[in-house]
């Protein structure tokens, strides 16, 4: 048997194919593989980069993170929290009057304001135009295209962690019913078509060398069908090896959590041990 199929049919950490990377890849660059959604990890990720927050907490229905700023030579700190349900969506706009010109649409009411935030969801160009963008810092003539990409793909994660927000019956959102429902069951049920399908463009993308395609269609794996102890285990892996390493821990907890008593799980637990450490030093 191949490292892939090693990889996605008989999960053991100490014999699996690590991938060779030189450095980190860069969560703000990480392809959407869908132009106006993002699954619920892209969106945390790109979220999280966006935002230039290490530390943000995410639950189903908001987030929220800690910052702090300087204001008459003393420091405060702050703590704000997005409630997904009630927030609007946001929208990523150019203006083509002047080329210059972008900004984001929402409804200023709807959502808390403060130093993180302010840099897309607050500030926007006007005329006389700045002398620098405030997204990149860079002279507005030279980065107009770039930003409003940037603006675009923030807009995408934060509607797309909205609609998710929204969506009561998501499969992820029962996990740990459906977990435990899953251990119960005597002779565990194949995974449905769709998720063979994911597992087989994850397998092909990672003999690429395509490791964030290899994740993107695991985690659409794990989306459609949570209980799926492998897709769950080699998202872990895959997250993990990229400096995701939120991601890397949530998914080997729910791997631990449909196979408590794998021959692997201690490794498994030392691994998220590691992560939360990496995750640490960031």
């Amino acid at each position: 048997m191949n490292r892939i199929a090693r990889l996605v049919f008989r999960p053991a950490l100490p014999v699996l194919f690590f991938l060779s990377l030189v450095g980190t890849t860069s969560v703000a660059q990480e392809p959407a593989h869908q132009p106006n959604q993002m699954n619920i990890w892209q969106a945390r990720r790109a979220m999280t980069a966006a935002l230039g927050v290490t530390d943000i907490r995410f639950s189903p229905d908001s987030f929220e993170y800690d910052s702090s700023f300087t204001s008459k030579g003393k420091t405060h700190s702050e703590t704000t929290k997005i409630d997904l349900v009630t927030a609007p969506a946001v929208e990523a706009n150019r203006n083509f009057v002047h080329a210059w010109s972008l900004k984001l649409t929402y409804d200023k009411g709807s959502l808390p304001k403060n130093k993180v935030t302010s840099n897309f969801l607050y500030r926007s160009w006007s005329d006389p135009p700045p002398s620098v963008c405030f997204l990149c810092d860079a002279p507005p003539t030279t980065c107009s295209a770039d930003c409003v990409q940037k603006a675009q793909t923030f807009a995408t994660a934060f509607n797309s962690l909205r609609a998710f927000a929204k969506d009561a019956n998501a499969p992820l959102r029962t996990f740990t019913q459906r977990a435990a429902a899953w251990r119960a069951l005597a002779t565990k049920p194949p995974i449905p078509d769709e998720v063979r399908v994911q597992r087989m463009m994850a397998e092909d993308a990672f003999k690429a060398n395509k490791p964030d395609e290899a994740l993107h269609y695991y985690e659409a794996g794990v989306l459609l069908y949570p209980t799926w102890p492998e897709g769950n285990f080699n998202a872990a892996l895959i997250a993990g090896d990229l400096g995701y390493y939120a991601a890397a821990i949530e998914h080997m907890q729910a791997y631990l959590e449909l196979v408590p008593d794998a021959a692997d799980a201690q490794a498994a637990r030392d691994k998220i041990l590691i992560w939360q450490t990496k995750a640490k030093e960031k």
